[in-house]
C-alpha cells in the first residue's frame, strides 16, 4: 500500500490547537478541537498528477490546559492509507505555539505558528525536501460552530500550490 504525501492529507490536522497569545482564550479555542472529526476533500498526492478526493477519521484530546494531541487516518483511491497524529503545546507568556506532526513519509515534521482569531497560521517544516523545499504553509479556520477549514500551500515549481484543502466536522455532538 502506497502512503501520500504528508503536505497533502497528512499535515492537515498538526496544528489545529495553536491558538493565540492570551491564556484564557486558548484554552477555550483549544477545546474547539476536542471530540471526533470527519472530513475531506481535495488533496495533491506527489506521486500523481492530479489532486484527489481524500477523507479522514480523527480524535482530539486537550491533555492539558496548554497541550492538544491528534490521532487519526487518512485514506485515498481504497489504497492508500496514512496514520496522522500530532502533539502541540502553547507558550502562554509569548503565544507561540509549537509541535511535531507524525505520520510523514519524509519523518517528524515540525509546527509553529500562532492564531488571528479563529484562523491558525502556521508554517511545517519537513524532514526532506517535498516539492521544491522542505516547509509548507497551514492555515485552520474554526469558528466553533462543530466545522474547521484548513488548507496547505507547497511552494512547487517555483508557485505557490494548495495541496490540500479540507472540510472537517465534529461527529456525535
Amino acid at each position: 500500500m502506497r502512503s501520500f504525501n504528508p503536505a497533502a492529507a497528512g499535515a492537515i490536522l498538526f496544528a489545529l490547537a495553536m491558538p493565540s497569545h492570551g491564556h484564557a482564550q486558548d484554552q477555550a479555542y483549544l477545546k474547539r478541537y476536542g471530540g471526533d472529526w470527519e472530513g475531506g476533500g481535495r488533496v495533491q498526492i506527489e506521486q500523481l498528477p492530479k489532486p484527489v478526493d481524500v477523507s479522514c477519521e480523527t480524535a482530539g484530546t486537550v491533555e492539558t490546559a496548554n497541550e492538544f494531541k491528534l490521532a487519526g487516518e487518512c485514506s485515498a483511491m481504497l489504497v492508500l492509507s496514512n496514520d496522522i497524529g500530532a502533539e502541540l503545546k502553547v507558550d502562554p507568556k509569548t503565544g507561540e505555539y509549537s509541535g511535531v506532526y507524525t505520520g510523514s513519509k519524509s519523518g517528524p515534521a515540525t509546527l509553529l505558528g500562532t492564531r488571528n482569531g479563529d484562523r491558525l497560521e502556521l508554517e511545517v517544516t519537513w524532514n526532506k525536501v517535498i516539492y521544491d523545499d522542505d516547509t509548507a504553509r497551514m492555515t485552520i479556520e474554526n469558528e466553533g460552530e462543530g466545522q474547521f477549514l484548513m488548507t496547505v500551500t507547497e511552494r512547487i515549481d517555483g508557485e505557490d500550490v494548495v495541496v490540500s484543502d479540507l472540510t472537517f466536522e465534529r461527529q456525535g455532538g
